[in-house]
């Protein structure tokens, strides 16, 4: 993963990749909820809105929900 932050709608893409069938609003959720880790540090939103997550915030999801956490 090139890039240091990734949009949600690449987040989602791998969330899919890995066998979760989540939506892209899902995932948006999700990152408000906290489950990408803390705000400012794995994941922000900018004043337009959009929400940034780390690629490794996204592999700590997946692999917890692989865990089954």
């Amino acid at each position: 993963m090139g890039s240091e932050w990734l949009t949600v709608q690449q987040a989602t893409a791998l969330v899919r990749a890995a066998g979760y069938p989540d939506s892209v609003d899902t995932i948006r959720r999700r990152i408000d909820a906290g489950r990408f880790g803390e705000q400012g540090k794995d994941w922000y939103r900018a004043e337009s809105g959009y929400r940034y997550v780390t690629p490794a915030a996204v592999e700590e999801f997946i692999r917890r929900r692989q865990a089954g956490e």
